[in-house]
């Protein structure tokens, strides 16, 4: 039995599995979307709600905490660091966007295509989008009105079929000849 042992092993030992998961943490966080399979996004959605936590939080303690989980900020090399950008993306950007919500900050869509090389099951998960980013959405409801409207534009810019000469029709052979043309020809002997 699994008493008390929270969490999915991912076939990983537990330094692999810790990496793992901050690597797909910083992924998404940067990209604001990954694709990856069902098992990971389930165990990566800790990682994800609570990094804006911390953030949101804004205190030091939660910084250093954020490091922690996230990875070093330190380099040989001067000029960016990833988890640096990381963290002050997710202080930027992520943090205000759900200053109202409590959790719940990351959503998993299963996709009909499985992996090709292991046909293993897909999924995308994303953080949620931002009020201003809702807005922006249209609704069904304002497809179909947006699409109406569109038709009546165009019937008012396009002239009545009226104002348009009808187009000429090609003569039949029969109604070109006259009359007088049809008549048998006599059969020679």
């Amino acid at each position: 039995m699994r008493h008390a042992h929270s969490g999915r092993k991912l076939g990983r030992s537990p330094d692999h599995r810790r990496a793992t998961l901050r690597a797909l943490t910083l992924a998404l966080i940067e990209n604001e979307s990954i694709q990856t399979i069902p098992s990971r996004a389930k165990e990566l959605r800790w990682y994800a709600e609570r990094a804006v936590t911390l953030a949101k939080r804004g205190d030091v303690a939660s910084v250093r905490q954020l490091v922690s989980m996230l990875g070093s900020t330190q380099t040989n090399v001067p000029g960016e660091n990833r988890v640096r950008n990381a963290i002050e993306k997710v202080k930027r950007d992520l943090a205000p966007r759900f200053k109202d919500r409590n959790g719940g900050y990351t959503q998993i869509f299963r996709l009909a295509t499985r992996r090709a090389g292991d046909n293993a099951e897909q999924c995308v998960m994303r953080y949620l989008p931002g009020p201003e980013e809702k807005k922006s959405a249209k609704s069904p409801k304002d497809k179909t009105e947006a699409k109406k409207a569109a038709k009546e534009v165009k019937k008012k810019a396009a002239p009545a079929v009226e104002d348009k000469p009808a187009p000429a029709k090609k003569a039949d052979k029969a109604t070109a000849k006259p009359a007088e043309d049809k008549k048998p020809k006599a059969k020679k002997d």
